[in-house]
C-alpha cells in the first residue's frame, strides 16, 4: 500500500512540475512577442542611436562613394548568425546644395565583426530639421514618439480606413498655428496575413486638437 502512495505521489509531482513549465515558458514567449516583428525583428526599447550603431553605421558605408549617411533612429535588431541592424538614415549625395532623404538602412555583422549593408529602401521625404535647415522645422532632443505626437497621429488617421498607423520615430516638428509633426510609421493593410510598411508622415495638428495627415512617403527597396 505504501508503494501504490508512493507512486500515487511522486506523479503527481510530476504533472505539477509539467504545468509549471508550460506556464513560464507561455509566459516568456508572450513577453517576448510584445516587441517582435513580423519576421524575427526585435524593436528596441528606445530608437536612440548610440555609438555602437554610429560605428556600425559609418564601417558599413566607409567604402560607398557619392553620398554619406547619418543614422537618425535605430529602429529593429534580428539574431542570425550574426546579427541584422535596421536603421532609420539620412542620405545625403555629395554634391553641392544636395538636399538629404530618409531611408532604412538594414546592415548585417557576422561572427567576425565584419559588416555589410544588405538592402536599402529609399524615399522621397527631405530631412526636414538639422545643421543649415530652414523653415522652422527642429530635431527633437530624442527620436522616441512623445505622447503628443502619439496622439496627434492617432486623431489625424483615425477615419483613415484600410490601414492601421503605429508611430515608430519622431524626427522633427514645427511649431505654426499648432504643431507639425514628421514621423516615421509602420503601416499595416486591414486584411489578413498583411506586412507592416514604412512611411514618412507629415501630421499638422491645429490649436484645437484637430489634426490631419498632411503628406506621405512611402519607403521602397532601392534599385
Amino acid at each position: 500500500m505504501k508503494k501504490v502512495f508512493a507512486i500515487i505521489l511522486v506523479a503527481a509531482m510530476i504533472c505539477t512540475l509539467t504545468a509549471c513549465t508550460k506556464k513560464n515558458v507561455e509566459t516568456v514567449t508572450e513577453e517576448e512577442t510584445e516587441n517582435t516583428i513580423v519576421g524575427g525583428w526585435t524593436k528596441p526599447d528606445s530608437t536612440e542611436v548610440t555609438d555602437e550603431i554610429r560605428e556600425l553605421v559609418a564601417k558599413a558605408t566607409e567604402k560607398l562613394l557619392g553620398a554619406e549617411y547619418t543614422p537618425i533612429a535605430f529602429i529593429g535588431s534580428q539574431l542570425v548568425a550574426g546579427m541584422n541592424y535596421k536603421v532609420l538614415c539620412a542620405i545625403t549625395p555629395v554634391t553641392p546644395n544636395a538636399t538629404a532623404h530618409y531611408a532604412v538602412v538594414v546592415i548585417y555583422k557576422d561572427l567576425e565583426g565584419n559588416v555589410e549593408i544588405t538592402s536599402i529602401m529609399d524615399s522621397e521625404a527631405e530631412v526636414l530639421a538639422g545643421e543649415g535647415m530652414l523653415g522652422g522645422w527642429t530635431m527633437p532632443e530624442t527620436t522616441d514618439v512623445t505622447d503628443e505626437a502619439k496622439a496627434a497621429l492617432e486623431k489625424a488617421t483615425e477615419k483613415l480606413v484600410g490601414a492601421e498607423y503605429a508611430p515608430v520615430a519622431l524626427l522633427a516638428t514645427q511649431l505654426v498655428s499648432g504643431t507639425n509633426y514628421c514621423l516615421l510609421c509602420e503601416v499595416t493593410a486591414v486584411a489578413p496575413g498583411a506586412e507592416a510598411n514604412y512611411v514618412i508622415v507629415h501630421v499638422c495638428q491645429d490649436l484645437n486638437g484637430n489634426a490631419e495627415v498632411t503628406e506621405t512617403f512611402d519607403l521602397v527597396a532601392a534599385e
